[in-house]
């Protein structure tokens, strides 16, 4: 199980860059996944909600302060960025649309996954995780009113039921059916990362071979695409690291929030821009999956072969409270 989560999960960028080359290749093959994008986000977050142990929000409930700045820090810095790059690089547009949505969705599970690697303290980035995956559906759509909602025929009540369907509702089911089943979560658990991994393939394959027409009548915005979502994940991890210092976070610390705000649920937002604003939004949105999963294994990397004498104590702690 263990080789098959790694070439499966642990490879995942690799995986979603073969996925988008398949499915502009031939997506008369994949085509027909785009109306199972929505259910394969929905078993994502019901996977998510499998993980998320009662102990652990108890926790955060306990102890919110700094899980609530941290996350206070990415439901403003990430929005600000993005629409500051989106309309700095394509106007008010449909484009726009979908950089604007990559940046006001809840962080993404990587952002663990990349803490972790990078010494950081796992604990806050859980915590913030969860707590921006439990408000997201609401902060979200308003959100999205105030920035776009001027520009473009928005319906806010349709995109919040959304939301609530496909992120909430998925999430809260996976909680408790893990609270009142745990030996059942515990057995599903070592399958987690591999279903979660093919449902997110599902998504890119879905949503790429139904936006090839569109791609293909102006092939060289890939490219300013590409330079705006990097921008985009790089200067919101600056950020990120930059206002935890400012709080004083410890070095671990300030490594978590680091990815929790560089590193947002693109998936959920291609698949919301999708929906709501038509296929070159969901195209910007899946660009930006594509680097923060890239930008986020090399920091994480980096960060990895640095010392970090917090992070020491910070496992020790962890390893008592088990």
């Amino acid at each position: 199980m263990n080789i098959l989560t790694f070439i499966i999960a642990r490879l995942m960028p690799i995986w979603i860059v073969i996925s988008a080359v398949l499915a502009l290749w031939v997506p008369e093959v994949f085509r027909f996944l785009g109306s199972t994008t929505e259910w394969a986000l929905a078993l994502i977050l019901f996977m998510m909600g499998l993980t998320l142990e009662r102990k652990r929000l108890l926790k955060l409930a306990r102890k919110p302060v700094r899980p609530l700045f941290g996350s206070l820090g990415k439901w403003v810095i990430a929005p600000l960025i993005s629409i500051g790059l989106a309309v700095l690089f394509f106007g008010m547009s449909e484009l726009s649309y979908g950089i604007i949505m990559a940046g006001i969705v809840p962080s993404g599970t990587s952002a663990n996954l990349n803490t972790f690697i990078a010494k950081g303290d796992v604990s806050l980035s859980l915590a913030m995780s969860s707590f921006d995956t439990l408000v997201g559906p609401f902060i979200a759509p308003f959100l999205i009113k105030i920035l776009i909602g001027s520009s473009v025929d928005f319906d806010y009540f349709s995109f919040w039921l959304k939301m609530i369907c496909v992120v909430f509702l998925p999430l809260m089911v996976g909680i408790s059916l893990q609270s009142i089943f745990p030996y059942l979560s515990k057995g599903i658990k070592p399958f987690i990362p591999v279903i979660s991994s093919l449902a997110l393939y599902t998504v890119v394959l879905g949503i790429v071979s139904n936006a090839k027409s569109v791609l293909l009548q102006d092939i060289s915005i890939l490219f300013p695409i590409a330079i705006c979502v990097f921008l985009q994940v790089t200067i919101q991890m600056v950020c990120g690291y930059g206002y935890a210092k400012l709080l004083r976070y410890s070095e671990a610390e300030c490594r978590a929030i680091l990815f929790e705000v560089g590193i947002c649920n693109s998936a959920l937002a291609a698949v919301l821009a999708n929906d709501t604003f038509g296929s070159m939004a969901s195209v910007a949105a899946m660009a930006n999956m594509i680097c923060n999963l890239v930008i986020g294994s090399f920091i994480a990397a980096i960060l990895a072969s640095t010392k970090n004498s917090a992070y020491s104590s910070i496992t020790i702690i962890e390893n008592k409270g088990e």
